[in-house]
């Protein structure tokens, strides 16, 4: 029954580990973020976010009795 109170805990790791576990993160993502973004990709965020501009545009002009949020 013991088993059940610390799996409810959240499990910690030492510092050490940590950093340890945070610098080989680092080394393995770094060179992704300097990579350029794939124009595909850049173009599909612009399609969504023009998509939720029109619908948040389509709520404010009457459906939600012309608040503006």
């Amino acid at each position: 029954m013991s088993d059940k109170k610390e799996t409810s805990e959240r499990p910690t790791l030492e510092p050490p580990i940590q950093a340890h576990l945070g610098d080989q993160l680092k080394k393995l993502y770094g060179s992704i973020l300097s990579e350029p973004i794939p124009e595909k990709l850049t173009m599909l965020l612009d399609q969504l976010e023009k998509s939720e501009r029109k619908e948040r545009e389509g709520q404010s002009e009457g459906g939600d009795g012309g608040s503006d949020q």
